[in-house]
């Protein structure tokens, strides 16, 4: 299995909080074994990637001989959007919430890339639109925590005085003193859930941004499309799971059944199931997820929505409408006027 991979990005948020305090990273000698590496890894272009195990050993040794636990955090602080490579650079370009968000779950590879690697999930639950990923392992919670942080920092710089996140949520334990996460994300944060979420508002979605720049956002995604391409295709368990509910759809033009999926995967339908829920998810959500995914390709075919709906599986126009506003918090109007 490929190890997973981050973006140089991050070390150059580390390069960076180190050169505000005042502090060159040859003059650290826990560091000795790797500043030849660094030294490489520093001089790549910001936007490709590199192994996470190398980021997590520099960044412990970083808090331990600064004793700053809350390292992570004062790193997001200094994030730009340049840290999140052409992601970041659509995002701060999208011309709402929801548009930004739709990129970051589409295109999240170009960020983290690994075999364990979850996509976002988002749905609404009532006036609430949570963003949720599985817990994988403990090993990950640095990681977890500097992306979530650097994520928030960044949505607030695109969204300034009018973005507000209601609770995050953590899988792991906390790994510093409940004060820093308080004072950092500004509301309820829990930990040793059953996954990762943040939770904002659903009014938030339709929050636009001063810096839209809409003939930018289109030659980026481009961009983007052509750097998912290039990626390599390998696939956890539950990619797996996503990949054949997709490919199902394209073929059959209706909704799979659980017990065909499990046949494809050669499993029992209750072990999928069982696999699904121990990742924090369900076969509803992935069809779901999927089902929404055709329906924006379907979308740039110029086909009616009541066609849309029929070739998704849905009972009509409307059935169809209300599962996209669910799950996405936009109409299919909105999203039909982002695509042309």
């Amino acid at each position: 299995m490929q190890e997973l991979q981050i973006p140089n990005g991050y070390f150059q948020l580390w390069n960076m909080y180190l050169i505000q305090q005042g502090i060159d990273f040859h003059h650290l000698d826990v560091l000795n074994p790797y500043k030849v590496n660094l030294e490489h890894v520093l001089r790549l272009p910001i936007d490709t990637q590199s192994p996470f195990s190398f980021f997590h050993t520099i960044l412990q040794l970083t808090q331990t001989e600064l004793d700053c636990p809350q390292l992570t955090m004062e790193m997001a602080k200094l994030i730009r959007p340049e840290h999140f490579g052409v992601l970041g650079y659509m995002a701060t370009r999208s011309n709402s919430v929801a548009e930004a968000l739709q990129y970051v779950m589409r295109f999240s590879r170009l960020v983290i890339d690994g075999a364990e690697v979850t996509p976002m999930h988002m749905q609404q639950q009532g006036n609430e639109i949570w963003l949720t990923w599985p817990f994988h392992h403990e090993k990950y919670a640095m990681l977890n925590e500097m992306t979530m942080a650097s994520m928030v920092h960044l949505a607030k710089q695109i969204f300034p005085d009018q973005l507000q996140f209601l609770k995050i949520q953590m899988a792991h334990s906390a790994q510093m003193a409940l004060y820093h996460y308080q004072k950092f994300y500004s509301c309820e944060v829990s930990f040793n859930q059953a996954y990762y979420a943040y939770v904002m508002s659903a009014d938030s979605l339709s929050l636009k941004s001063g810096f839209a720049d809409p003939s930018l956002t289109q030659l980026l995604l481009k961009q983007a499309e052509v750097a998912i391409a290039l990626k390599p295709r390998y696939e956890s368990v539950l990619q797996q799971i996503h990949s054949a509910v997709a490919d199902y759809l394209k073929a059959h033009a209706e909704a799979p059944k659980i017990e065909h999926i499990a046949s494809e995967l050669h499993l029992s339908t209750r072990t999928l199931q069982r696999q699904l829920r121990d990742l924090g998810s369900s076969f509803k959500q992935v069809l779901e997820c999927e089902r929404m995914k055709q329906c924006e390709h379907l979308l740039q075919q110029d086909l009616s929505l009541t066609d849309i709906a029929f070739q998704l599986g849905y009972s009509g126009q409307s059935a169809l409408a209300r599962a996209y506003k669910q799950h996405s918090g936009q109409t299919l109007l909105q999203l039909r006027r982002q695509l042309k």
